[in-house]
């Protein structure tokens, strides 16, 4: 039995350097092996105290790598007033054979990675490759994750479009764009960003917030990546996908994660099959895709494993007594 508990925070993280390349490989294997295995995940159980104030615990087990953990999160809408995070979380791993914990990791950051890692996953799957444009709805810690994620699945992006209902957000990220080497353009024209060719929405769940995008304006072979589950896209337009992708086709079909996501199926493909080549991201190039997502456990399993791993070769985080 292990002595001491290994605390990884934020700045633990990023001292590990794990590349995009890196996440979506740890993920494709994730998926892959859990396409494989007789074990399940069960859906994350909520407690919710308001529409835009609830908590969340996430389990999951994997017999290779070896490794199972929990993750807990917190997400609090109002928190953006007060200079907060909107989600908060930390994640226990613990070793698959003996049960024994191993390593707390800060969630935060972990969900940043993790996210943009199965969004630019989906995107080599479901994606126009030759993609020029990326629009941002919300330009928050998860726009700032994404844009490298998916740089790098899609070489051919020259031009980000940021709109956030706080307009020195948006320009901020359009600065940062431009930092990043890509053009960056802030707008207060929603419709704007459904001219791009992916799209990502991170709109939080705040009290008296209203649908407003209309999939019918989007383009031709465009693909939406949807992290707020598609609480900023009108109900009445979703029809106007092609192809509807979900991380977990299982997860998904569960009553209470489907009272979240604004698309609620039936799906054409979830991340496991796609990476097992059962089924297809994209038929057609003219096609419009949606990939909706609730978050996975076993993404953060994988992802905090392996930053357990690498921590210990390098001799990173603290050491905490039991």
């Amino acid at each position: 039995m292990s002595d001491y508990i290994l605390y990884l925070n934020a700045s633990d993280i990023d001292r590990l350097d794990m590349t995009q390349s890196d996440l979506r490989s740890l993920l494709r294997r994730a998926f892959k092996v859990y396409g494989s295995s007789d074990l399940r995940i069960p859906p994350k159980q909520t407690v919710r105290v308001t529409s835009e104030q609830y908590f969340q615990t996430m389990a999951a087990v994997c017999a290779e790598p070896p490794f199972a953990a929990v993750k807990w999160v917190s997400v609090v809408g109002a928190n953006a007033q007060k200079g907060l995070p909107n989600v908060n979380g930390l994640i226990v791993v613990g070793d698959f054979h003996t049960g024994q914990p191993l390593a707390i990791v800060d969630g935060n950051r972990l969900t940043i990675l993790r996210t943009a890692g199965m969004s630019a996953l989906a995107s080599e799957y479901a994606a126009n490759p030759a993609s020029t444009s990326l629009g941002f709805v919300g330009c928050g810690a998860q726009a700032y994750g994404h844009l490298p994620a998916l740089r790098e699945v899609l070489p051919n992006l020259t031009n980000v479009v940021c709109f956030d209902r706080r307009r020195d957000s948006a320009t901020g990220f359009a600065r940062h764009a431009a930092s990043q080497g890509i053009f960056g353009h802030a707008t207060e024209n929603a419709d704007e960003i459904l001219e791009c060719d992916v799209i990502v929405s991170t709109v939080p769940s705040v009290a008296g917030m209203q649908p407003f995008l209309d999939a019918r304006k989007l383009r031709p072979g465009s693909f939406v990546i949807s992290i707020d589950m598609g609480r900023s896209w009108l109900p009445e337009s979703l029809s106007a996908f092609d192809s509807y992708i979900v991380d977990d086709r299982a997860q998904a079909q569960d009553p209470d994660t489907r009272s979240k996501l604004a698309y609620p199926g039936p799906f054409g493909a979830d991340l496991s099959e796609l990476a097992w080549g059962t089924a297809v991201g994209r038929t057609d190039a003219a096609e419009r895709v949606l990939f909706i997502y609730p978050g996975f456990a076993l993404a953060d399993l994988a992802v905090a494993g392996e930053l357990y791993v690498r921590a210990l070769k390098a001799n990173v985080g603290t050491r905490m007594p039991r």
